[in-house]
């Protein structure tokens, strides 16, 4: 990945550039009324703060009138695809970062919004940033904010059992070892989680990328088993708690494992279990083979926003998009519920109220200073598509029910 190139060397000329061009519209045409449709997906406390966070928007834009639409991450996912398709979708929708490539691979299915950065301050993101939104030159998306697999430990229950931190597969492993002669595993993980775990074992082990970047699996039948072996020896070391069952936070709670491999903007509920438990959360290193000329690692946006393409008021959409993004004041409601921010502005805001959950910031942090070393996922790498028939198999094989070459067969041919 290239590094992050800043573009704040270009704010003012940004700013003077949109207040020239706001000057010239007529407030008339601002202040016609409309209505847009915004749709989001999460729970409770999602869903309340964006509430009050829109009671503001309509205070400061009494002119637009927001209609609300969400519902829980199955149900949006469910029927997001034949809403977009039929027309049928949000004036602003929230979306998944593997939606864009899906539903509109040649940038066409969503509304350019560079054609909109009167409205959408984007120089509060770095170009690099803005690229997992662009697809053939075309912005569909701003990132909210970032997501990678990252490894988080109770450095006290380490420290009980004089271990540290592992950087290295071979100091996983050890670890392992220690935490087997008292029936303790090193991570609770999911199926995705262990799938990513996987790749970057492999792709810094054998100096070759899983998957083209078109999406073709750029590895061998063999090569799958290979991959299935690791997982087994995972299994076998104590590294992975509970296989088929997934990810469990209740076997922190019960010390049953020293950590977790979890996204990152979700480390908060690692967070509050240990805190619960009277032990020290901390962030674990991205686990690396020494000298390996791939890192193995790989990013992606949590979520982003995005405006139908044929949106009937565009502005008034990019208003709520830019104030959704950007609002130093909506930023404070949301907090780091959504993940910490990366825009620049909501970010300085929840810096300044000290209102950015440690580990979370720390975990932001952590992937801009190794932004080198850490590759742009591409959309398909988290499809349920690909991770159902990895997993599938590699359980059937760890659990006895398929032999190794079958298990590589079926995944290949899965997914081929």
């Amino acid at each position: 990945m290239k590094s992050m190139r800043s573009v704040k060397i270009i704010l003012p000329l940004l700013m003077a550039f949109s207040l020239c061009l706001t000057s010239c519209k007529s407030k008339k045409s601002e202040e016609e009324p409309c209505s847009i449709r915004f749709s989001w997906w999460g729970k409770e406390a999602r869903n309340e703060y964006t509430l009050k966070g829109l009671e503001r928007f309509k205070e400061e834009n009494p002119a637009l009138e927001v209609i609300p639409e969400y519902e829980s991450w199955t149900d949006y996912e469910a029927a997001f695809g034949e809403r977009l398709e039929s027309g049928q979708c949000a004036d602003v929708m929230q979306v998944n970062f593997d939606w864009l490539y899906k539903y509109s691979p040649d940038g066409n299915a969503f509304y350019d919004l560079n054609k909109l950065s009167e409205y959408i301050e984007l120089y509060n993101f770095t170009l690099d940033d803005l690229a997992y939104g662009s697809i053939e030159g075309k912005l569909n998306a701003v990132p909210i904010a970032f997501n990678t697999a990252i490894p988080v430990f109770d450095m006290e229950l380490l420290k009980e059992n004089k271990l540290t931190i592992p950087s290295t597969w071979d100091q996983l492993f050890e670890v392992a070892e220690a935490l087997k002669k008292k029936d303790m595993y090193v991570f609770t993980i999911s199926r995705r989680h262990l799938f990513f775990l996987s790749m970057a074992w492999f792709e810094q082990n054998y100096s070759k990328k899983m998957f083209t970047d078109d999406g073709k699996l750029n590895i061998s039948e063999e090569e799958v088993s290979i991959i299935y072996d690791f997982v087994k020896r995972l299994v076998d070391e104590n590294v992975i708690y509970a296989l088929e069952e997934g990810f469990q936070l209740s076997a922190v709670g019960e010390k049953k494992v020293a950590g977790a491999v979890m996204w990152c903007n979700e480390t908060s509920n690692f967070l509050e279990e240990v805190n619960s438990l009277g032990g020290n959360p901390v962030l674990g290193n991205f686990i690396t083979t020494p000298g390996a000329s791939e890192s193995g690692w790989y990013l992606k946006p949590a979520s982003l926003y995005a405006i139908k393409k044929d949106c009937k008021n565009p502005e008034a959409a990019a208003k709520l998009v830019n104030y959704l993004l950007n609002d130093q004041s909506f930023a404070l409601l949301q907090g780091n519920e959504k993940g910490v921010p990366i825009s620049n502005k909501s970010l300085t805001a929840l810096m300044e109220a000290g209102k950015l959950e440690s580990m979370q910031y720390k975990a932001l942090m952590k992937i801009r200073f190794n932004s080198d070393s850490i590759n742009k996922m591409l959309p398909f790498m988290e499809d349920s598509e690909l991770i159902t028939p990895f997993s599938d198999n590699a359980f059937d094989y760890v659990k006895g029910r398929k032999s190794k070459e079958a298990a590589a067969r079926d995944f290949y041919l899965a997914i081929k």
